[in-house]
């Protein structure tokens, strides 16, 4: 498991977080936040995973994200 998915992970729970008290709260605004924030954990996460799985072919990380 590398940093990506590990940030994923933590983006999807902060987003599911975000959405529940934007419904508690009734603040819209808020509920969407959460929605795009855990989408982007969403796609860290996969990239990790597209990471993991390429790594045994000697790609490595060339982004400097």
């Amino acid at each position: 498991m590398n940093a990506d998915r590990l940030e994923g992970r933590y983006r999807q729970l902060k987003g599911r977080l975000q959405q529940i008290w934007g419904r508690i709260t009734g603040d819209r605004t808020l509920t969407l936040r959460g929605r795009a924030t855990e989408f982007a954990g969403a796609a860290q996460a996969s990239f990790g995973r597209a990471m993991d799985a390429a790594r045994p072919f000697g790609l490595r990380r060339r982004l400097g994200v």
